[in-house]
């Protein structure tokens, strides 16, 4: 189903799909660059965790790798967040 929406995005742009690859490569290797000029952490030894949202209009790509969990929120006009669904493992 994620490829057939993405495929849908696609459709409506080719360049839209290619926007988020570089985006994410870009924020990746940005973070990657400061954890290796730190000299307090190991960035070739630390291991691999991560949490990505991608949304566009309608369409929203959550990824992880390892055991991150997400909550999804709505902000109020008072500035207080509350969860927008229960999340499921």
């Amino acid at each position: 189903m994620l490829a057939s929406l993405i495929d849908d995005e696609k459709k409506l742009g080719d360049c839209q799909f290619d926007l988020w690859k570089q985006s994410y490569v870009a924020a990746c290797a940005a973070v990657y660059g400061k954890l290796r000029r730190s000299h307090r952490l190991d960035a070739v030894q630390s291991g691999c965790t991560t949490l990505s949202i991608v949304k566009q209009g309608d369409l929203m790509v959550v990824a992880n790798a390892d055991d991150y969990r997400v909550v999804l929120g709505t902000a109020t006009d008072n500035d207080a967040i509350t969860p927008s669904s229960s999340s499921s493992t």
